[in-house]
């Protein structure tokens, strides 16, 4: 092996991307991704594609592309042959006489069944038809209303209202809204206990409610999530492409806002 499969897997684990959110980044399917990282280029479309993406993918991890398509070695990729066609057996032609002769049996075929059809089918004789009434469609059943009195449409509840956009503040425990602006791979915890983790498209919304603590282990993104904690907004939590670990949120925060 050259060595750029395992400089481009070195820089995305260094990152803490998963091959997902690799794959939302870069705009290259998950196989090429893992083709890449293991050298097997053939598995890609050609040597132009290969050179592409490894131009692309290396761009997006901050390494040297120049120097990684140095590194690429084709010659794992087999040429393309030559394509060869099977040739089809020749059909030996038929003698003329015999065309004839086919003529003339297809036309004693017709004949006969012409003779055989107006021999089955005797004058005079009619198919019964049976007259058929279409049911007429009923009239809808209507309800009398009682005089004085208007039907009214059933009432909505209040509870099904449109949804509030942040989370409110809570007298007991904590309570955050976390939006996400951009692409973002995070794992959060719980006074203490695993939540949820994965990665989230642009536009996701998640809510988490905890006793005393919420944790945000590993936020891949740091730029791409904003957070609301009970119904105040914090501070951006940093740059884009900025990797962070052990965020804490507690209610002490709200005193420094």
């Amino acid at each position: 092996m050259a060595g750029e499969g395992q400089m481009l897997r070195a820089a995305r684990e260094e990152k803490q991307w998963s091959l997902a959110y690799t794959e939302e980044i870069t705009k290259i399917r998950v196989r090429y991704i893992q083709a890449l990282e293991a050298e097997e280029y053939r598995i890609l479309p050609g040597t132009t594609y290969a050179k592409g993406y490894l131009r692309t993918y290396s761009k997006h991890l901050g390494l040297n592309p120049d120097e990684i398509i140095a590194l690429y070695n084709p010659s794992s990729k087999p040429e393309t042959g030559t394509l060869q066609i099977p040739q089809k057996p020749m059909m030996k032609s038929l003698p003329l006489w015999v065309r004839p002769v086919k003529v003339g049996i297809m036309a004693a075929v017709a004949i006969g069944l012409v003779f055989g059809i107006s021999h089955w089918t005797k004058p005079g004789e009619k198919i019964a038809e049976t007259p058929y009434t279409a049911p007429l469609p009923s009239a809808p059943k209507t309800e009398a209303s009682t005089p004085g009195t208007s039907a009214s449409a059933p009432s909505v509840p209040a509870s099904q209202s449109s949804p509030p956009n942040v989370v409110a503040a809570t007298q007991d425990g904590i309570a955050a809204q976390l939006v996400f602006n951009q692409p973002c791979w995070i794992v959060v915890q719980v006074d203490g206990k695993p939540s949820f983790q994965g990665t989230f498209a642009s536009g996701t919304t998640k809510q988490v409610k905890g006793a005393s603590k919420i944790e945000l282990v590993t936020v891949g993104n740091a730029g791409g999530i904003s957070v609301t904690l009970n119904g105040k907004a914090l501070p951006a939590l940093g740059k884009s492409g900025e990797v962070l670990h052990n965020v804490v949120l507690t209610p002490d925060m709200l005193k420094s806002l």
